[in-house]
């Protein structure tokens, strides 16, 4: 199955330091709990398939990162916090808030979909995700599925990245947060948020700007947000939630003095839904949902030399629709339904030739049904999904998983479904959509003394991937494979201290001709220590990254270093729950290279320092 044999020496560092030091831990219930898998009603839940199930009754690779986890790094916006995440990896991480885009295990980020509440934060025109515009304040956790996960999301040919935002305080009519921080080249991060419940009515409220003249050249960003979340609960049962998200950025985007190159760019989105929620008999639950979206991006392509306007495309994007989902069943029967519909239109117009690219409106629909039968030690997890996408062809998708529970601690998942991914709106339909096969398996435990262990090998098999012939022009399709493993380990924490670590191994090729594929990230690999203290009122995080990019050497790319990052948080008085906390970050901290493209590298070493105190 793999063409694999070698280039493992992370892995092996990781497995040398957790075995060097495990011995002497101490165990006790809260720690081993804090592992994340154990029985009980506190095990951990996740709702990657629309429903809430324990992450033990879950057959796929899924990662679910907290807000408590999210603040510890001391980060701006989701891109950063992703970066830390075992099989991902940022192919050109720069300035805090700026672009990026990513791959998941391979898959690259247009086959990601990324949801914030259940909005669709791909765009239309290339179904990228801008997780740089996603500020972390008003994240509560992060769920992602590494995998297919078409049947229940529709186009997720690599996988979702499900953000699920705060709620209200329910126990207090006015709590909240100040953030301030900042650091070289002007860097600033300023945010608040605001939350209680008066009565009926619950409110969560945020709103920040992240600010920075560029640690790289022409690379600044001027980012504004505002969120909100009013949660009406009914007098019989149930609730009415109103959500609303702005964000506006003015980022540059790239400077290329050898080609003349000055481009900089000016995004507004906004995201707003109505959710109804009522309980309509025992373990029966309906949602129902209406959403609309806009977004409009404005690119400046100048001169670097002169400063010329050369090129101007504008983009327009408005969605609208809604969705209506029954849930029935308890956490051993379950099964969610669903129907979907949304409106779209997109347009792109180029000013300065002052053509139209692109004037299209499509709508979408789709059914949807996935549920759970657990017999024993047994889980079964069936599901499938109609699609009309409204371009492209309709698409069927399914998944069928199977969980076994060993021991309390132990669980073998395995799954196999089939996906898809939209062609990108602005170009030629005719070669229709880009499909998936997969496989995966794995095992995760906590049965081991003093450790959670992960394992995950995965097997993609794409076809319709439109590749260009330079030679004859001509756009071929072809089928490609990416396959791989991944591991991941947590230890429990000694004097404060515990370790964390993951890698990836992936091998893509083409299919038909058994050429490797370039740009795909051969190897990765994610370590951490983390300290932390009560009594000193003092936590840390040293975390590493390294990613073997395997990329075309026409790019220049250099990718050699293990790149360090650390951050320190002091609460000035450990035992007052309402004490500021000071931290101090450096960024880069042996001010390593790694980026895969010369014309997007990587920021040297930097540092930043700010204050947190929630109230």
């Amino acid at each position: 199955m793999f063409r694999l044999r070698r280039h493992i020496p992370l892995l092996c560092l990781v497995t040398l330091l957790l075995g060097a030091v495990a011995p002497a831990w101490a165990e006790g219930d809260a720690e081993l709990q804090a592992l994340g898998l154990l029985g009980g009603d506190e095990e951990q839940t996740t709702t990657t398939a629309r429903i809430p199930r324990p992450i033990s009754r879950i057959a796929e690779n899924v990662t679910v990162i907290t807000a408590e986890q999210i603040a510890r790094l001391n980060v701006h916006t989701l891109a950063e916090v992703l970066q830390t995440v075992p099989g991902i990896q940022l192919s050109n991480p720069r300035t805090p808030g700026s672009f990026t885009f990513f791959d998941l295990q391979g898959a690259p980020s247009a086959h990601v979909q990324v949801l914030v509440d259940g909005i669709r934060q791909n765009d239309l025109i290339e179904n990228n995700p801008e997780i740089g515009l996603i500020p972390v304040q008003q994240i509560e956790r992060i769920e992602i599925v590494k995998g297919a996960a078409s049947a229940a999301w529709g186009q997720a040919l690599g996988g979702v990245i499900n953000v699920i935002t705060k709620s209200p305080d329910p126990d207090r009519q006015a709590g909240g947060e100040l953030f301030a921080s900042a650091g070289e080249r002007l860097t600033t991060d300023l945010r608040t948020e605001l939350s209680g419940t008066v009565g009926r009515v619950g409110y969560y409220l945020s709103g920040g700007n992240l600010h920075s003249d560029g640690l790289l050249p022409n690379n600044g960003v001027d980012n504004n947000n505002g969120h909100g979340k009013v949660v009406y609960t009914l007098p019989e049962d149930g609730s009415l939630t109103l959500g609303v998200d702005y964000r506006s950025a003015s980022r540059g985007v790239l400077e290329w003095p050898a080609y003349d190159i000055h481009d900089n760019a000016d995004t507004r989105s906004l995201n707003s839904y109505l959710a109804f929620n009522y309980q309509l008999a025992d373990n029966l639950t309906l949602d129902l949902t209406t959403f609309f979206t806009q977004k409009e991006t404005d690119y400046f392509g100048r001169n670097w030399s002169d400063g010329a306007l050369v090129y101007n495309p504008e983009s327009r994007e408005k969605t609208g629709g809604g969705n209506a989902r029954l849930t029935w069943g308890d956490s051993d029967y379950n099964l969610v339904t669903g129907l979907e519909y949304e409106h779209a239109q997109v347009t792109t117009t180029e000013t300065i030739i002052k053509a139209d690219l692109l004037d299209r409106r499509f709508d979408r629909w789709s059914g949807y049904a996935n549920g759970a039968v657990t017999l024993g030690r047994f889980t079964f997890l069936p599901g499938f999904r109609l699609d009309h996408n409204g371009i492209g062809s309709n698409y069927f998708s399914y998944t069928a998983g199977l969980t076994c529970r060993l021991t309390d601690g132990t669980v073998l998942r395995g799954y196999t479904a089939n996906g898809y991914s939209l062609p990108y709106a602005l170009l030629n339909q005719s070669h229709g959509l880009q499909k998936v096969w997969t496989a995966q398996a794995g095992v995760e435990s906590s049965d081991v003394p003093y450790l959670w262990l992960k394992g995950t090998v995965f097997y993609n098999k794409i076809s319709n991937v439109e590749v260009a012939d330079f030679t004859t022009g001509e756009v071929l399709l072809h089928r490609q494979v990416r396959q791989g493993f991944e591991l991941e380990a947590r230890t429990i924490p000694l004097y404060g201290l515990s370790l964390r670590g993951g890698y990836t191994f992936t091998d893509a090729y083409d299919h038909d001709s058994g050429q490797r594929l370039s740009d795909v990230p051969r190897q990765s690999a994610k370590l951490a220590v983390d300290y932390d203290s009560r009594e000193l009122g003092l936590k840390g995080t040293l975390s590493g990254n390294y990613v073997w990019w395997n990329a075309s050497a026409d790019y220049q790319g250099r990718y050699t270093a293990l790149l360090w990052d650390l951050t320190l948080t002091k609460r000035l008085f450990p035992d007052d729950d309402l004490s500021p906390e000071l931290f101090f970050s450096v960024h880069n901290i042996f001010n390593g290279s790694q980026y895969d493209q010369t014309y997007y590298k990587n920021p040297g070493r930097w540092l930043e320092g700010g204050v947190r105190w929630r109230f």
